[in-house]
């Protein structure tokens, strides 16, 4: 028998990701331990001993976010006990409904465009709540006031899609896009995870952010009318097809 090359590449991936937040986690925990030692060595002011416990508290911050890290990363690898059929849609709109404040005090426009038909994928409700709001976070990294995010939902042939492009705002002046950061590259690695563990797959690109998950869709389902389940009326959508939350 085979091994799956798909599920070999995920492993690998998982196995890469862990490692680096290992590594991760090992340079706060030495810088920790140099610093109890030399407190420990040398008598100190009292100053000095505060400046020694700001900076082990700074780096005990990032020991705990790397074993965060590691500890959800492990967890998306195993199986969601929750998976039903579900639309992406009303998921997507839950996630943004409840970081509205958030979105409100970043000014980051989302313009979200869907169809009036739209197939089920099979995967943990939870589970892309969490991939939704990982990705949001990225976007708010990348972003600054002003800034516009398109979110699409496509339906090539057997396949669901999720396209996220970030477009900074024209002020007239050449601006320098914020760097991700170690926030942003976990809120994506874990994205990832969640959309392999779903069946899909996660490809981010830069310059501009681009971020397209493709999901596959549950055939026996058929196409299900989002008109009838959606949480909006159709007041609130133009045309049934896209939908502006303006944070302004």
């Amino acid at each position: 028998m085979h091994a799956d090359p798909r599920s070999s590449s995920t492993q690998e991936k998982f196995l890469r990701k862990l490692s680096a937040s290992m590594h991760e986690m090992a340079q706060p925990m030495a810088t920790i331990q140099a610093s109890l030692e030399l407190a420990l060595l040398c008598p100190t002011t009292e100053t000095e001993y505060k400046e020694i416990a700001e900076n082990i508290l700074g780096q005990l911050r990032s020991a705990v976010e790397s074993m965060q890290f590691a500890a959800r990363l492990a967890r998306f690898q195993q199986p969601a006990s929750d998976v039903r059929d579900i639309l992406l849609s009303v998921v997507l709109e839950e996630v943004i409904s409840s970081l509205q404040r958030t979105l409100d005090t970043s000014q980051l426009q989302l313009l979200f465009f869907r169809s009036e038909h739209e197939p089920s994928i099979s995967a943990s409700p939870a589970r892309l709540r969490q991939m939704f709001f990982y990705i949001l976070q990225a976007l708010q990294g990348y972003s600054q006031p002003g800034d516009l995010a398109k979110i699409e939902i496509q339906e090539p042939a057997g396949r669901l899609v999720l396209r996220i492009k970030h477009s900074p705002a024209n002020h007239g002046t050449c601006r320098t896009r914020p760097s991700p950061g170690a926030i942003v590259e976990r809120a994506l690695a874990l994205a990832d995870a969640i959309v392999t563990g779903a069946g899909g797959e996660l490809n981010v690109s830069t310059d501009p952010l681009l971020i397209v998950a493709d999901f596959p869709v549950k055939r026996e389902s058929g196409i299900i009318d989002t008109t009838k389940v959606s949480e909006l009326s159709n007041s609130q959508m133009s045309d049934g097809l896209h939908r502006l939350f303006k944070m302004s």
